[in-house]
């Protein structure tokens, strides 16, 4: 994986993680919190993706598809694990 290929990854990543702390909302400490899980989302969707080896949506040597859903899983996860739903 090439430098503009990671340094895209941590764009498009912290981008996801903003976007979610929209939708959620929060404080400061929140979105970075967001950024980083994002970013570890997307990495791990990268991983998943070039174990598996099915394409979906990838853009150059960047498996998006995979990176956007794992992302937004890691999201997920970390969101209900911070706020209960109890």
């Amino acid at each position: 994986m090439t430098i503009q290929a990671i340094l895209f990854i941590l764009l498009v990543s912290a981008f996801y993680g903003c976007l979610f702390h929209v939708i959620t909302g929060g404080n400061v400490f929140t979105i970075l919190i967001n950024i980083l899980i994002s970013t570890a989302g997307f990495f791990a969707g990268q991983f998943v993706g070039s174990v598996i080896g099915r394409e979906a949506f990838r853009f150059g040597v960047i498996y998006f598809g995979w990176g956007t859903v794992v992302s937004f899983l890691f999201l997920l996860i970390g969101y209900l694990i911070s706020h209960p739903l109890f």
